[in-house]
């Protein structure tokens, strides 16, 4: 499979997301004016990256003092000099220069790093070429998902994008900005309601437009009234990326990482007519596997009674302790065998049908939920964005039939 083409006609996650979904092994290419980006992808996961923005990993270990420089150039002349094909990390770790646990999470954020930086690449030219993973460079032995890398992408984004905006803190507020913060958050709680309707488990969300909902997004909090609700904060900005243009999977993206503002880790499940299925999750930890695959293994029948079928027939929010149960013991098992203190688990309703199911919990920690009311929010307008998409693909594929 050779993939190539323009970034402006389509973007970084709807790329990883076709490697990951064929689990190729490969190269990945970005080429714009201002520079070149690599990633290696061993079976649909991410290994390497690099990119004329950062640094190589090499020389971010010797900046921040993990290596030395003299440990640097003694390895690369070990390479150089005998044609080793031994990857750069490998020869660090047998000479005793770095732990094996210090370098897999510096490669690790290394990956994130650069993945974040190439999210903001909306021109160019993008090529992957099939082949083995790179043995000359410092590698990750287990990849990162694509998902878990767009969505922490994005999530740094975000906070740098916040920090260029934001006014620098306010030392001491007057008396009234106290009155003003508890204001700001009735009105924030009460637009959160109008978004969302009710969320008390066996009430139904009312239905409206997807303008009606975009219409009643949060104002931003004025500066120097204090720590709003996070959940509540994020609804603004959330909305205004879902507004324009987006396909199934960034809606689905979209809702992970909102979620993953909230929760430890969430998994997104697929309903279909007789079961429903794993389709994409975040923050799940497993000893041995891929989290991902994991997810996608998963299949619960809507003929036995579980949670996920009572929220699909009530359309309605369930958060509270997980029954034991036949399926309720499957699906931990699935996610690692931790039993959760508490568990979120809300329906995804497009056109008046559960679509998709946003599920949610706080493992490793054994902790109940924050605060959720703004994810209850978005999650309503994604249903309404779902089918503005669904809809707009339906059209393209008719002019395309008649073309």
């Amino acid at each position: 499979m050779s993939l190539e083409g323009r970034l402006e006609d389509l973007g970084l996650s709807d790329i990883f997301q076709i490697i990951s979904l064929s689990k190729r092994s490969g190269v990945l290419t970005l080429i714009r004016k201002e520079g070149t980006g690599r990633l290696v992808f061993n079976l649909g996961q991410v290994i390497y990256a690099t990119s004329d923005t950062r640094s190589r990993l090499g020389y971010t270990l010797v900046k921040k003092g993990i290596i030395t420089n003299d440990d640097l150039e003694y390895v690369l002349r070990i390479q150089k000099g005998r044609g080793s094909m031994k990857p750069i990390g490998t020869l660090l770790m047998e000479m005793g220069a770095v732990e094996h646990e210090v370098l897999e999470r510096e490669i690790r954020e290394h990956i994130i790093l650069i993945v974040k930086d190439l999210l903001s690449w909306n021109t160019g030219s993008f090529h992957f070429e099939l082949g083995p993973k790179m043995d000359d460079d410092v590698v990750l032995q287990v990849g990162l998902n694509t998902e878990f890398l767009l969505l922490e992408g994005a999530r740094l984004q975000d906070e740098e994008q916040k920090m260029k905006t934001e006014p620098p803190p306010v030392k001491a507020a007057p008396p009234a900005a106290q009155t003003a913060t508890d204001e700001l958050e009735k009105t924030q709680v009460a637009y959160s309601h109008r978004l969302a309707g009710t969320s008390s488990p066996g009430h139904r969300v009312n239905s409206g437009s997807l303008e009606d909902a975009l219409s009643t997004s949060l104002p931003a909090p004025s500066p120097g009234l204090g720590n709003s609700r996070k959940d509540l904060t994020l609804l603004t900005s959330m909305i205004a990326e879902l507004s324009g243009p987006s396909s199934s999977s960034e809606i689905t993206l979209l809702v992970l990482r909102f979620a993953s503002e909230m929760m430890n880790r969430a998994v997104i499940l697929l309903v279909r007519k007789d079961d429903i299925v794993g389709l994409g999750q975040f923050g799940l930890v497993l000893p041995e596997g891929s989290p991902q695959e994991r997810v996608r293994s998963i299949r619960i029948p809507l003929s036995e009674p579980s949670v996920f079928k009572e929220v699909i027939d009530k359309r309605t929010l369930y958060r509270s302790q997980l029954p034991q149960s036949k399926w309720h013991q499957y699906f931990v098992d699935q996610l690692g065998k931790e039993w959760p203190v508490e568990v979120f688990v809300a329906p995804l309703i497009c056109e008046g049908r559960v679509i998709a199911i946003l599920y949610g919990d706080n493992i490793p920690n054994k902790e109940k939920i924050g605060d959720t009311e703004g994810l209850e929010a978005f999650i309503k307008v994604t249903g309404f964005a779902f089918g503005k998409a669904l809809l707009e693909r339906k059209l393209l594929d008719t002019q395309s039939s008649k073309s």
